[in-house]
């Protein structure tokens, strides 16, 4: 049982070195894909307003174009009504008339309105797009150099990081299942990443806790897995281990 928890301890060290430098490499890389990320998030949201602007601005000169047209028409039957106007011969053809001349003359009035308020739209739209195809053009130069700056540091320990993946693959296959569970809570519950501490000084490596000496006595013997009291991490005496590896 002692040799077998050993066993179990030498691979949870060596899982450990392994995360280690994984993080090592994923510090190396800095903030890097998580501006890569926001940046890409940021042209699919501006290419997205952009679209939204531009549609807005095709409609808003769509519906312009429309009632110029109306207007036109209206323009065209105000004035031939109010000629006929002047050859009307009873009051009732009088009325009808001026009827049709009040509606053209509504008509063109809010047509005209309306013509104003969605030329003052398509300027106010036309500025807006102006200054998103300025900001896009400018994140997108950003996400190509941030995204190339990343490939390259991608590429400079893709070997390396494949290989310790590997490495970790096979150590995790060595590991019990409810020992490997508890470690890779600790572990990714951790900023520093560290499921397995060292004892330093009759302390946890990890966070620093004062261990009591039995407990320290029993993490020596290496009879059974022994947790620190304070951050649940696994604890481990490397100098105990030297010496039953000699």
């Amino acid at each position: 049982m002692e040799a077998v928890l050993r066993d179990q301890l030498e691979y949870l060290i060596q899982l450990q070195d392994i995360d280690n430098q994984l993080l090592e490499l994923r510090q190396e890389r800095g903030n890097l894909p998580e501006t890569v990320e926001r940046l890409r998030a940021e042209i699919e949201e501006t290419t997205h307003l952009l679209d939204m602007r531009r549609e807005e601005q095709l409609n808003a000169g769509k519906e312009r174009r429309r009632i110029e047209n109306e207007v036109e028409l209206a323009k065209v039957s105000l004035k031939r009504y109010q000629e006929q106007l002047f050859k009307v011969t009873t009051n009732r053809e009088y009325d009808a008339i001026s009827s049709e001349i009040e509606s053209a003359k509504s008509l063109i009035q809010n047509g005209e309105a309306r013509i104003i308020e969605l030329l003052g739209r398509e300027e106010e739209l036309a500025a807006q797009i102006s200054t998103l195809e300025s900001h896009l053009d400018k994140i997108k130069v950003d996400y190509e150099v941030r995204d190339a700056e990343l490939q390259e540091k991608i590429a400079e320990t893709s070997d390396m990081e494949n290989g310790l993946h590997a490495r970790r693959e096979k150590i995790v296959g060595q590991l019990a299942k409810p020992v490997y569970a508890h470690y890779e809570r600790i572990h990714l519950a951790k900023e520093d990443g560290m499921g397995v501490a060292q004892v330093y000084m009759g302390a946890c490596g990890g966070c620093f806790a004062a261990i009591p000496p039995q407990k320290l006595m029993e993490i020596a013997s290496m009879e059974d897995f022994i947790l620190c009291e304070t951050c649940g991490r696994i604890l481990v005496d490397a100098d105990s281990m030297e010496k039953e590896r000699q």
